[in-house]
């Protein structure tokens, strides 16, 4: 085999070796890139969903106790009205006796056991103006009932019907003798109503009660007391019964949130409102969330999410994100969503993303093979062009010299190969082996 065709077989081999492990290097960073892709994005993602849970309790939160100051505000405003105001301080020159016949229909129902209460009829109270107004508010607003109390604790004007006539410390009741009504002080002991108690003890004169759970909804008391502003002298107080469970329903929509379940939760662990059709979970102690991990993590932490799938109490397993209300009952918001639900996007996504670099990897690689082979093609073209003018041509010059040699011919011969390799290095060494027989040829020519 010519040393030539040696050395380009040994060339070609290299060339396809380098290339076939440049591809297959290539193919495997692909792989990988794939699978660290998936991994990845698929974390990440799940992540970012679980942060959104927690913007959008974030959100709501926020609207709930926005939207609950703005009660505190109407309770707050209607202490300073004048109207009511003027009211408070008219009752004050009314005895007891006085209040209830204006307040009382002076009608009477007889219970079982015998007690007998009146029957309040606000057009006919100290203030029936007050009164209607209270009843307009009512039916534009969540607020179920508003009234009024003077200093003592009587009711001098109503939203509605009520047969509470006495708030205060001195409760009195409508009992009958010898069928005549008469108003009887209760156990001289009776401290009265609690919200009406706690507003007074209250240096700010504002006070807001825990839920308070009815037969069907769940209520708040809003109370303010009434100041003279002039005097600052106590005139009495302006109670707001707020309907928290209509209320709170509202921020349970979830149709355009994409979650799975809103609920909103007092720091009992109540559940007070779900966006779950099933409702059979509220103020159920069944499904109290106090040893819920998000529920914990809520009260501890304010606001969070929770990425890591757990089981909530519906059984389902799911990520929640959380927030604590700054109102003064901390309710908190927890907002849900399937982990399943979230996965099926993100899979998706990443299942895309995983055939776009299969496509870019397949094209990538194909792309390396054309280049490597053109590479490959220049290079052996350029070994050749080496090898011709380097080894092929000088090696047959003499080649030429050495036949001629064998067959005695010296005449004209010369070695012309220049260079500082090998072969160049050997042509100076024929030339001293010509040399030398163009010198045997001169002797013998001398001699003869």
């Amino acid at each position: 085999m010519k040393i030539r065709d040696l050395i380009l077989m040994v060339l070609v081999l290299g060339m396809v070796i380098s290339t076939g492990t440049l591809v297959a290097f290539a193919s495997s960073g692909m792989t990988d890139v794939k699978g660290v892709t998936s991994q990845s994005s698929s974390g990440e993602l799940l992540e970012s969903a679980s942060k959104n849970l927690e913007a959008v309790a974030i959100g709501v939160r926020n609207s709930l106790d926005g939207q609950m100051a703005d009660q505190y505000q109407l309770i707050k405003t209607l202490a300073k009205d004048p109207a009511i105001i003027e009211t408070a301080t008219k009752a004050q020159g009314y005895s007891v006796d006085e209040l209830y016949e204006m307040w009382s229909t002076q009608t009477l129902r007889k219970y079982n056991e015998g007690k007998a209460i009146g029957d309040s009829n606000p057009d006919n109270d100290l203030a029936p103006a007050v009164s209607k107004f209270f009843a307009n508010i009512s039916v534009k607003t969540n607020f179920m009932e508003l009234s009024l109390t003077d200093s003592r604790g009587y009711v001098i004007a109503a939203s509605s019907k009520t047969d509470d006539f006495d708030q205060g410390p001195d409760n009195w009741t409508m009992v009958l003798k010898n069928d005549v009504p008469v108003l009887e002080k209760d156990n001289p002991n009776e401290l009265g109503e609690d919200w009406y108690n706690l507003t007074k003890e209250m240096k700010s004169g504002f006070y807001v009660s825990q839920v308070i759970w009815g037969e069907k909804t769940c209520k708040i008391e809003i109370v303010n007391t009434i100041i003279d502003p002039a005097t600052y002298k106590y005139l009495g107080q302006i109670k707001g019964v707020f309907n928290y469970g209509t209320f709170v329903y509202q921020f349970a929509n979830v149709d355009r949130l994409d979650v799975y379940e809103l609920k909103v939760v007092d720091p009992n662990g109540t559940i007070l409102t779900t966006s779950l059709t099933d409702k059979t979970k509220i103020n159920n102690p069944k499904f109290n969330l106090t040893n819920d991990y998000t529920f914990g993590s809520a009260i501890a932490l304010s606001n969070g999410t929770i990425s890591d799938p757990y089981a909530d109490e519906n059984g389902e397993t799911v990520c929640a994100g959380y927030a604590k209300s700054a109102d003064l009952n901390s309710h908190i918001v927890l907002v849900t969503r399937k982990i399943a639900d979230m996965e099926a996007p993100i899979n998706e996504f990443v299942g895309g993303l995983q055939n776009a670099i299969g496509e870019k990897s397949s094209a990538l690689i194909k792309n390396m093979i054309i280049i490597g082979a053109v590479v490959a093609v220049v290079i052996l073209v350029v070994a050749f062009l080496i090898i011709f003018l380097k080894v092929s041509r000088p090696l047959k010059k003499l080649t030429v010299i050495s036949d001629k040699l064998s067959q005695g011919e010296l005449e004209g011969l010369t070695i012309d190969i220049h260079g500082k390799d090998e072969i160049a290095s050997f042509g100076e060494h024929f030339k001293g082996v010509l040399a030398a027989f163009n010198y045997l040829k001169d002797e013998l020519e001398n001699k003869k």
